[in-house]
């Protein structure tokens, strides 16, 4: 990912960032506990992480079979990874071309709210960037697009530190989600960025854009890291 510059006030707290490109869930799921693990411990650096997974399933707490719309041994005979995860939420569909963003840090605020809702603004602003109008629901967390949702939201919280966050389908061909019933909502729609705009989204780009408005809506200065 290539670096904006001057994004924030140089006197803001620092945040780094970090672009793991497409990696396994369980892997980028066992990274951020380990995250976690170290801000319990005293010595953690907030962080925002971007991503993509290959095709996966994953089931939040208060997620079950009746989300699955085919069984376990059809997730394996299709190359989708099925994983049960300790955030807030029902299942959700990860694939190639969809961007995940993770951002594993103390809440300044001591409020989920205002951490929820700032986040979600930003999608917001960055789907206005493409012109395209995001929606969203009061009491359900996500971004919808002509009544079709376009991002996921699901975050953990440990004693005010974050992980797991959103997934928002940029180029994706949204294959997964027919495995699902997304969210809960067995009549949900999804779309994607790329079919509401109808072209290819610069993943890069996008990353840039998604550093850029975080680090404005939250007050933070933006550190470049390696994967």
């Amino acid at each position: 990912m290539n670096h904006p510059h001057n994004i924030t006030d140089q006197n803001a707290p620092l945040l780094q960032i970090q672009d793991w490109g497409e990696l396994v869930y369980d892997q980028a799921c066992a990274r951020q506990m380990n995250m976690v693990q170290a801000h319990l411990s005293g010595c953690g650096v907030n962080t925002l992480v971007l991503t993509e997974h290959p095709a996966t399933v994953t089931l939040g707490r208060r997620g079950g079979d009746s989300d699955l719309r085919c069984s376990t041994e059809d997730f394996s005979r299709r190359g989708v990874a099925l994983q049960r995860i300790n955030r807030g939420g029902l299942a959700t569909a990860h694939e190639p071309g969809q961007l995940v963003v993770y951002p594993v840090m103390e809440l300044s605020v001591k409020d989920l709210h205002h951490f929820t809702s700032g986040f979600l603004k930003v999608v917001v602003d960055l789907l206005a960037q493409y012109d395209v109008v995001g929606e969203l629901k009061a009491g359900n967390p996500g971004v919808w697009v002509n009544g079709r949702k376009i991002c996921s939201f699901g975050i953990a919280l440990k004693r005010w530190v974050t992980s797991h966050g959103i997934a928002l389908n940029v180029n994706n061909d949204l294959s997964t989600f027919k495995l699902i019933v997304p969210c809960g909502a067995p009549h949900e729609q999804v779309t994607s960025l790329a079919h509401d705009t109808g072209r290819s989204v610069d993943m890069q780009q996008i990353k840039r854009q998604m550093v850029t408005l975080f680090c404005q809506q939250f007050g933070y200065q933006p550190v470049f890291g390696d994967k």
